[in-house]
């Protein structure tokens, strides 16, 4: 794996953790936010905790997938991303109308639910 996709892969869990994290269990969070959010090496995390490598790595990997499922059922950081957008887009926006129709856009967003 290339060194931008290991950090794009750093960043995108970083972000679902912080979203999403308090659903996961104690161990599962506490290991994921070593290694995500620490930068903590799986070695140092099974050192720290008395456990093996390999578990370490199954428990980061089964909270990855349990993340995703999270935010494929919830959207908060795809909702969070458009709004984002749409902000950006507003600030720059020197027709009233379009703001307005920005605006309204980004209000659908988070009625829609976040």
């Amino acid at each position: 794996m290339k060194d931008e996709d290991i950090l794009t892969r750093k960043a995108l869990f970083s972000s679902l953790l912080l979203a999403y994290g308090k659903l996961l269990s104690r161990k599962t969070a506490s290991r994921m936010e070593s290694f995500y959010l620490e930068d903590l090496s799986l070695s140092e995390i099974a050192l720290n905790e008395n456990v093996s490598r390999s578990a370490i790595q199954q428990a980061i990997k089964d909270g990855e997938k349990e993340l995703q499922h999270y935010e494929e059922k919830i959207g908060l950081l795809k909702k969070t991303r458009k709004i984002g957008i749409l902000l950006e887009r507003i600030e720059k926006e020197e027709d009233d109308e379009k703001r307005k129709h920005l605006l309204k856009e980004a209000k659908g967003v988070l009625d829609y639910g976040i």
